[in-house]
């Protein structure tokens, strides 16, 4: 049999595969509607008392009909009205762009009183799946075992394209085909689009973000990460554009939420939008992304966080500018910290070196497995050696060129208008469009910290890559200069007209032959166009011949890990599709004689407070309720519980994901895994990853004893 009828093979009988069992209980992002019987058994004896019908069901409620795909992360609906909650980083942006000096929510927070002091987000929607259904056949059925890898990833691409527009129903839905299992199964989601989404609430970022980036991907936290939404709709209660006679929309499914008690070993099911994870992967990649990939991404970043800092501390206004921006760039530059440590903490590399050691000596004991899988994870080897470089120049162009941000705009520009940049007469329609983007832009720009960002940025690129990958223009400037970049960056932020809005929109407003010249001579569009012409030499067409190689031995090795192990659970990475993954309540040993408890309470935040730190000024409204020990039904015992951290499976894309209890109540919002645990994108260790939560409870005493607004609470279904 050729390795091309076994993957196949493979593809038409994956589902016969999970029904095996070895994997702990705790580890997996499992699809919904596929559960096996093992599996479900196992979260019953942990806890769950819901069917697998109330879980996940197509033409009846089930509980997925009330989490919604929010951003880069989840929601859920806790109403009839429509009413979501989600991770207040995860609603970040929105707040943000609803700030101002004047109306500071990041500081003061911002609560509506009424439906009509909810505050619409333009541009913005939400996304509820409606249906899920493997069509593997389908994709590969006209793929044959003669096809070169460009020719089979164009029929699949073709089969997409195909069944997308043929299986998107009429009105706001979308449809997606995602690959699983490294492209060798394929499943078409259908996903119901909701674009009229409103600011309801979010708490003050002294308590959304409370601890800031120290305590970020760290335990214990005291962070109480959430904001409020809501979904609106027209009057027939489907999906409009915005539309102020459009009214609160009444979902198929909304979770109650739960103030009873949390207690150790409780069951959780955390049910949202994982984003991408690696367990597959060889020794060679992770080696390769560990000693040398996450470093570099982790040093550039270093670098433009403190930039950032300096500025943001002194300027309040700066502050709200780069609020969202600052907790982009440093939201992964911890992650990939946590990471390193814990893969080189778990002796990561040499666990997936022990397995490749057991998957040779299985494959050489079968003389057609030795035919076509003897050479596979040589070949990886080399394909990781061979990528590095030209990955590693990828990586600097977007991490460090550009996150350049008037490099940026001017990429803006040219996709904008197109015919300015070839020296051509400038399109009066190309420069509207160009406006239109112009504007939000520069709200939040600061041109004293992109000369900075630009200064150290360009001098990490020139220093960290080989010289045939320098931009002509870098190398130019810089002999022009004397090798002074500071020197360079004088020039170029007091002549390039992307400087200001004012400065372009004089260019703009002359002939459009002198804009179109003035702009192809632009010291900014000039690096940018020097840069991408290089990338486009010399980087592209190579990196994406070995990416694409990559990509097909990755394939070959994930259906030949599932062959050769035949008697081993496995559960598709995850894409950014609906998952479950289940756990308890749990806490963990990160060192030596350190032991941590799975819950923190109002007493750590008051441990905590610093009014001299900004991360750590705790509200006095959250101050004088603590005080006065006015915590209601939210209190369990003579406290209030903050957070939570259990043994549930989840990575970027769970942020805000419905955390249930057994019933299907909601016991919080996943938002952050411990920074012991953040490896498990690659390397799963139940002993050290935990997932944490903000309580239910928490929530509910912030938004009723702490700001008073009742009428959200009473909205919800509580239940304890």
């Amino acid at each position: 049999m050729n390795i091309f009828k076994q993957i196949f093979a493979f593809v038409l009988t994956v589902s016969a595969a999970l029904t095996c069992t070895s994997v702990k209980a705790e580890e997996g992002m499992w699809l919904p509607g596929t559960l096996t019987q093992t599996r479900y058994d196992q979260m019953r004896e942990a806890g769950l008392s819901l069917t697998p019908e109330e879980i996940y069901a197509v033409g009846t409620s089930s509980l997925k009909d009330a989490v919604v795909m929010f951003g880069g992360g989840t929601a859920v609906v806790v109403s009839s009205q429509g009413l979501l909650l989600t991770n207040y980083h995860c609603g970040y942006p929105q707040i943000q762009a609803h700030s101002t000096v004047k109306n500071d929510y990041l500081t003061n927070g911002f609560w509506a009183n009424s439906l009509e002091e909810e505050l619409p987000n333009p541009g913005f929607s939400v996304s509820v799946l409606a249906s899920m259904e493997d069509i593997t056949s389908s994709i590969m059925q006209n793929i044959t075992p003669t096809m070169t890898e460009q020719q089979r990833g164009d029929s699949i691409k073709q089969a997409i394209a195909r069944i997308q527009k043929a299986r998107t129903p009429e009105g706001s839905y979308r449809a997606d085909v995602r690959p699983l299992y490294a492209g060798n199964q394929y499943y078409l989601y259908v996903y119901e689009v909701f674009s009229d989404v409103r600011l309801v609430g979010a708490p003050p970022s002294a308590i959304g973000k409370f601890g800031g980036d120290e305590d970020n991907w760290t335990w214990p936290r005291h962070t109480g990460d959430f904001s409020v939404f809501r979904i609106y709709v027209g009057k027939d209660n489907k999906p409009a554009p915005y539309s102020p006679d459009n009214v609160p929309y009444q979902p198929k499914k909304y979770a109650p939420v739960s103030v009873a008690s949390i207690r150790k070993g409780d069951f959780t099911m955390v049910y949202g939008f994982p984003g991408t994870t690696d367990e597959f992967v060889s020794s060679y990649k992770l080696d390769y992304l560990i000693g040398r990939n996450y470093p570099a991404r982790v040093e550039l970043r270093t670098q433009r966080l403190r930039i950032m800092d300096s500025y943001m501390r002194n300027d309040p206004s700066v502050r709200i500018q780069y609020a969202s921006k600052y907790a982009g760039v440093s939201n992964a530059w911890k992650k990939w910290q946590g990471v390193i440590r814990g893969i080189k903490r778990a002796d990561g590399i040499s666990q997936k070196r022990t397995y490749e050691v057991y998957f040779t000596k299985r494959i050489q004991s079968d003389a057609q497995q030795t035919k076509d899988y003897g050479n596979l994870l040589d070949n990886i080897r080399k394909n990781i050696e061979a990528s590095a470089t030209l990955d590693m120049v990828t990586t600097y162009y977007n991490e460090a060129a550009m996150s350049v941000e008037l490099l940026k705009l001017a990429g803006i520009f040219k996709a904008t208008c197109p015919t300015g940049v070839s020296g051509k007469d400038l399109k009066p329609e190309e420069a509207a469009r160009f406006f239109a983007s112009a504007g939000s832009f520069y709200k939040d720009y600061s041109a004293s910290i992109d000369r900075e960002t630009f200064t150290a940025m360009m001098k990490a690129y020139q220093n960290n890559i080989p010289a045939e990958y320098q931009p002509t223009e870098m190398t130019e400037q810089l002999k022009k200069h004397k090798g002074l970049f500071d020197k360079w960056a004088d020039e170029v932020y007091e002549k390039s007209v992307f400087r200001s809005f004012e400065s372009i929109e004089a260019v703009l407003s002359k002939s459009v032959k002198k804009a179109a010249k003035t702009i192809a001579e632009d010291p900014v569009m000039l690096l940018y166009e020097s840069i991408t012409e290089m990338i486009a030499a010399k980087v592209t067409e190579p990196h994406r011949r070995l990416t694409q190689q990559y990509d097909s031995l990755a394939r070959t090795y994930t259906a030949a890990r599932l062959q050769i192990d035949a008697g081993k659970i496995f559960y598709p990475d995850g894409n950014r599709t609906l998952r479950i993954a289940f756990g308890r309540v749990e806490g963990y040993s990160p060192a030596d004689a350190v032991e941590y408890l799975p819950f923190t309470s109002l007493e750590g935040i008051m441990e905590k407070d610093n009014p001299n730190v900004y991360e750590f000024r705790v509200p006095q409204a959250l101050k004088t309720v603590y005080e006065n020990k006015d915590f209601g039904r939210y209190a369990d015992g003579n406290t209030v519980r903050v957070c939570f951290t259990a043994s549930n499976h989840t990575t970027s894309g769970n942020s805000g994901s419905p955390v249930f209890n057994g019933k299907g109540e909601l016991l919080g919002l996943n938002f952050d895994r411990n920074w012991e645990g953040t490896m498990n994108d690659f390397v799963y260790d139940p002993d050290q990853c935990r997932n944490i939560t903000v309580d239910s409870r928490y929530m509910l005493f912030v938004i009723d004893k702490v700001y008073g607004i009742k009428r959200l609470v009473d909205e919800m279904t509580v239940v304890k």
